[in-house]
């Protein structure tokens, strides 16, 4: 049998949403924001939550990075990043911070099995702010083989995702 590549139109796919969200603290880049809405469809994320800060959907970079999932992902946008976090641990979701801190641990040793989790994601050059930090239910990191201490968001939001949802307990 000759093997084929498989395309968007005939690559069969549960299409499904998870008791995953991502957080998006304060991130402003375009290209960013794009990539995540891309993430988040091929994922199943359940929605993406944009604190402190509006996408904006105009943007052909945006638009070309997500290759029209802004129009698929369901998504809000809020300044009320603290009452958020407060309602969604209400409905039992597990607040987990992607973040180098003094306390986090790297995410190869995550083993806990939540029922729902909440990925907070940090600003592009600052991270998560120190608010949501404290508001954290677990802090991890992507441990680093490199000089550098950190990358890209949405390449790190895609480890830490894929990573955490292998994780999520379905019954």
């Amino acid at each position: 049998m000759k093997t084929e590549q498989l395309t968007h139109y005939n690559t069969p796919r549960p299409n499904q949403s998870l008791p995953f969200v991502l957080l998006c603290d304060d991130l402003r880049s375009p290209a960013n924001l794009g990539s995540l809405f891309r993430l988040a469809d091929a994922l199943g994320v359940g929605h993406l939550y944009f604190l402190n800060s509006v996408p904006d959907l105009e943007s052909n970079r945006l638009k070309r990075t997500s290759r029209s999932c802004e129009k698929q992902v369901a998504f809000s946008t809020t300044d009320k990043a603290e009452d958020l976090i407060l309602q969604l641990k209400k409905e039992n979701y597990t607040i987990i911070g992607l973040e180098l801190t003094t306390t986090s641990i790297s995410l190869n040793q995550f083993d806990a099995q939540p029922q729902k989790i909440a990925l907070i994601l940090g600003n592009e050059r600052h991270g998560i702010s120190p608010e949501l930090i404290q508001l954290a239910d677990q802090l991890v990191h992507i441990p680093m083989q490199g000089q550098n201490s950190s990358m890209n968001v949405s390449h790190a939001a895609a480890i830490a995702a894929f990573h955490l949802i292998n994780h999520l307990n379905h019954g």
